[in-house]
């Protein structure tokens, strides 16, 4: 292209190239089309090449043959019926020739000066039979500098022509209108009245006041190939085909052209910014919502440890009560017992210890040891339920969000976060169909005997407990000394009472120590049992936990990049038409 840059102008090309590089980058990250990749491929590239002038409007409304009369000649094939199936560049060449570049997509070499300045593209016509035609044509638009509608004076701003004109604004591309078939209006007035009907409409729909030539491509084709022909002069003028070709090859010169070509790859980054800042915030949206399942997963296990902190201590209470009621049956042994009227019981110590056994630890251990039985089933049992709670939770969510998707970019978003929750919600399902109530229960029970064991308490069961408590019997009775003394006469006066006073010190002092290590014991295999039982469930849908987390950082950040680029598009645009 015949052009020289301003060094502003060169300026605003590079930070456009830079702009659509970092589009493209952020497209990638949100795994975007194929099709939206190549556009801003496309764009980039835009920068370098020639004008582009894309002729569009629907069937039958003479965009060939608008194009033929442009170019003095009957180049492309014109008709009723839908005749373009190709998308036709035409360009600059030394001869004539038809050059097929895609699979629809050709390059018509003409030489004609003023198509070394400008290309212009022949496209399928819209609202036609062959819905390909029409996606050959919306897919040109994106790379059009310029966009040239022809329609027909006779169904002029028809449904889809709304439809389209729609499509092509989103690009942000300029519009100019061509109202064909002037020659089968009646007279000026109709002209008039069309001509007000289309602004009036494309004010409407588009929100600016578009550039509209009325004009006759018959006669302007019929005057100009045929220069010569009685009457060619009055027949091109009654054309008007003058106006708009004067616009087209002399009033768009080349600085308005220049603003045009940098001003057309911004309409495609703004479309599909704005696509992909609409996409993302949907998406993290639909991530909020998410986020909310996992914190209300984590209210829910807060609160189930908490409540089992709480009822723990409840069921440690129960122990308690078991050994003070031993501990008051002591008290009331020794004061029956270690006194001078039982003085020959007290020199029995077989007899002693009988007594104390039957009367004071009694059934104390077989009490304790179902008191851990039912500790474990309730664990279990406690343990079982919130399963079911976070199982019961996650199907409610697959059920009312799984489903949900977001945007048009594409990319496997949807696809893994359905697929992650569905799988989460799965895995939860099959623990709890495999969790085995009686097996859980007998591992507990081994790791609180093997934690009891650990500090010296043998094992859990009454046998074991009943051999500690005798101990601690033998241990309270050891300061009285009556079991070796031997008959002290003085023993009832002096000797007994404060014996008696340090048994009942000692066996109070020992049945504290035994709560403190079944308490610590207890508590120690608790919150293991607690906190495995938590991690467990965390685990289970960590998967989904991270995918929720990572997606929304990369997601923000996104959401700062395109904010960025919107408003980098915006700066650009102001300085374009401060150009010179």
């Amino acid at each position: 292209m015949k052009r020289i840059l301003t060094s502003q102008a060169e300026t605003i090309r590079q930070q456009e190239r830079d702009l659509l590089t970092r589009l493209e980058v952020t497209a990638a990250r949100l795994e975007a089309s194929s099709q939206d990749l190549e556009r801003l491929a496309q764009a980039r590239q835009q920068l370098d090449s020639l004008f582009l002038l894309a002729v569009v409007g629907e069937f039958n409304s003479g965009k060939s043959a608008f194009i033929n009369a442009l170019l003095g000649g009957p180049y492309l094939e014109e008709g009723v019926t839908p005749t373009t199936s190709q998308v036709v560049i035409m360009a600059w060449g030394p001869e004539k020739r038809l050059v097929q570049l895609a699979p629809y997509f050709q390059r018509m070499e003409l030489p004609i000066d003023w198509l070394r300045d400008i290309h212009i593209v022949d496209t399928p016509g819209v609202n036609v039979v062959i819905q390909q035609h029409e996606e050959l044509t919306q897919e040109l638009i994106p790379r059009a500098d310029l966009v040239l509608f022809v329609a027909s004076a006779d169904q002029a701003f028809s449904k889809s022509e709304r439809d389209f004109l729609s499509f092509i604004r989103s690009w942000g591309k300029k519009i100019l209108f061509v109202i064909n078939k002037l020659d089968i209006l009646p007279d000026e007035d109709a002209v008039n009245q069309v001509t007000a009907y289309v602004r009036e409409q494309a004010q409407e729909l588009l929100g600016v006041t578009p550039q509209i030539f009325p004009v006759s491509v018959r006669w302007a084709q019929e005057a100009k190939f045929n220069p010569k022909g009685p009457g060619a002069t009055a027949l091109l003028e009654a054309s008007r085909f003058a106006v708009l070709e004067d616009y087209i090859l002399r009033r768009l010169d080349e600085r308005e052209r220049l603003r045009l070509k940098l001003e057309s790859p911004l309409g495609v980054a703004q479309r599909l910014a704005t696509a992909y800042a609409q996409d993302v915030a949907q998406r993290l949206q639909l991530l909020a919502d998410d986020l909310r399942t996992i914190d209300h997963i984590d209210e829910q296990l807060q609160a189930y440890q908490a409540d089992m902190r709480h009822d723990f201590q409840f069921r440690l209470h129960r122990v308690d009560n078991i050994l003070l009621e031993m501990r008051a049956r002591g008290d009331a042994f020794f004061e029956e017992t270690i006194r001078l009227g039982r003085f020959f019981d007290l020199m029995n110590a077989a007899r002693l210890k009988a007594a104390f056994e039957a009367q004071v630890i009694a059934d104390t251990p077989q009490q304790v040891e179902q008191e851990m039985h039912d500790l474990v089933d309730w664990m279990v049992a406690r343990n079982y339920r919130q399963w079911q709670a976070i199982t019961g939770y996650l199907n409610q969510r697959v059920q009312e969000h799984g489903d949900r998707v977001v945007g048009e970019v594409g990319g496997e978003f949807d696809l893994n976060r359905q697929r992650l929750l569905q799988t989460v919600s799965r895995a939860a399902r099959q623990a709890l169909a495999s969790y085995d109530k009686a097996a859980e229960a007998r591992k507990l029970t081994q790791s609180v005997q093997a934690s009891l064991a650990a500090m010296g308490m043998v094992q859990v069961g009454a046998l074991g407990l009943g051999a500690i408590l005798l101990h601690i019997f033998t241990r309270a009775l050891d300061p009285l000394g009556v079991l070796a003394a031997g008959g002290v006469a003085i023993a009832g006066l002096f000797i007994l009472p404060a014996r008696r006073r340090a048994a009942k010190r000692d066996l109070e002092a020992k049945i504290q120590t035994l709560r403190t290590d079944l308490h610590q014991a207890l508590e120690r295999q608790f919150e293991a049992e607690l906190a495995r039982s938590v991690q467990e469930i965390r685990e289970a849908i960590a998967p989904y936990t991270r995918f929720v987390r990572t997606e929304q950082a990369k997601l923000t950040d996104i959401q700062h990049q395109l904010e960025t680029i919107q408003t980098q598009i915006a700066t650009l645009r102001r300085e374009i038409e401060q150009l010179p």
